[in-house]
């Protein structure tokens, strides 16, 4: 299997009939409004797990999904997982489980209180179970990510070790076909916290990142390397140039890249790396190529790098968007090209999700800006 996140393919069970050209309306579903859920793509299903909605300017952390059918144009519940609840957990499907882990009880953008559990949900069976213990230190920051076989995760800072804990540069990788955790050997890496991460082939690249305090300031690393979870080997790569603008991400929409055969893109930062030539280089200048524009709905379709909606922040902690975006653009890697969507039937908002179904990019939830507070509980669904 490929590296990184499944995507869908129009041959797919559930990707439904072939439709008209631009955006439809999804139908309403059972979960009320929310922001930073996860979602991922089943071959069926688009499922929705976790989030958080607001009362006034706090969060009230989800534990409750739903999955919604694109051939039947309908949505369902799914049973009640295991897991407390949360915001920003990732997600991933094996091809026959949806993995989830980790997530956290703050905002992304000040690394709260993280989970280090996570649980397995089988959509046929329509049941959970949990996840292996995680072998290591609890921490915030670390990376997670889907190999195609493996979930590794990586890096971050302890969670009990006070103000400015030392980074930390130790991971592991977990098999969901034996439900075991293996602690990854010692890397070439030091310690960081939130590095960009990706999916190369059946291997993790991860790379930049906050790591040591001097002075008062967490100075970045540049420097990247490979995890080769099937063989349990690291390779040095090349590293990051300095970003433009003091960081490459600010939340993990930004932070995660795809495989997207000859590069590996980080469209959110405007950054690729080329592994045939191990070089890092901007790609094409574009209104989602800022990193510091958070909550970017994004979906990989094999051939683009769909983004959708995003807005910025102008304070640390949990609240809302300073100002929102409305629209979204794709990225064609080959062409090094940037086209803008259509306009969709959604209101602009951040923090919402995205799938792409193997015929459509599905957006789903979110908020809109702090001035008017809203939780969305609605999605649209696009067919280029």
């Amino acid at each position: 299997m490929k590296g990184g996140p499944v995507v869908g393919s129009p041959t797919d069970p559930g990707a439904g009939p072939a439709r008209p050209k631009g955006w439809r309306k999804l139908p309403a579903g059972p979960l009320r409004g929310r922001h930073s859920a996860s979602a991922v793509w089943t071959g069926r299903e688009m499922v929705v797990w976790g989030g958080a909605w607001r009362a006034g300017n706090a969060s009230i952390w989800l534990d409750d999904g739903a999955a919604y059918d694109p051939a039947g144009d309908k949505w369902h519940r799914i049973a009640a997982s295991p897991l407390a609840a949360r915001s920003e957990a990732f997600i991933a499907w094996t091809g026959k489980e949806v993995v989830v882990w980790g997530g956290q009880t703050h905002d992304s953008l000040s690394f709260g209180d993280e989970f280090d559990d996570g649980a397995l949900y089988d959509p046929v069976k329509d049941t959970w179970k949990p996840m292996a213990n995680w072998p290591l230190a609890h921490r915030y920051g670390a990376r997670a990510v889907w190999t195609g076989s493996r979930l590794v995760v990586w890096g971050g800072a302890s969670a009990e070790a006070g103000d400015d804990p030392p980074p930390l540069a130790d991971g592991a990788a977990y098999d969901p076909s034996s439900n075991h955790w293996t602690k990854l050997p010692a890397g070439p890496l030091a310690g960081r916290i939130a590095p960009l991460g990706a999916a190369r082939g059946n291997a993790a690249l991860l790379s930049w990142g906050l790591g040591a305090v001097q002075n008062g300031t967490r100075l970045p690393a540049s420097d990247s390397a490979l995890y080769d979870a099937e063989h349990s080997r690291w390779s040095p790569a090349a590293a990051t140039p300095p970003p433009p603008k003091k960081t490459w991400c600010v939340d993990p929409s930004g932070c995660v890249g795809v495989d997207a055969g000859s590069r590996v893109v980080f469209a959110g930062p405007g950054l690729a790396w080329d592994p045939s030539a191990d070089r890092w280089s901007a790609i094409a200048a574009g209104p989602f190529a800022d990193p510091f524009r958070e909550g970017e709905a994004q979906a990989w379709t094999g051939s683009r790098v769909m983004v959708w909606g995003g807005g910025t922040t102008d304070s640390p902690g949990d609240v809302p968007p300073a100002t929102v975006a409305p629209g979204g653009a794709a990225y064609d890697p080959a062409a090094d090209r940037w086209e803008p969507l259509p306009p969709a039937p959604l209101a602009a908002r951040a923090r919402a999700t995205a799938v792409w179904t193997g015929r459509e990019l599905m957006v789903w939830g979110g908020e809109a800006d702090y001035s008017h507070r809203a939780q969305f509980d609605d999605g649209a669904a696009y067919t280029p």
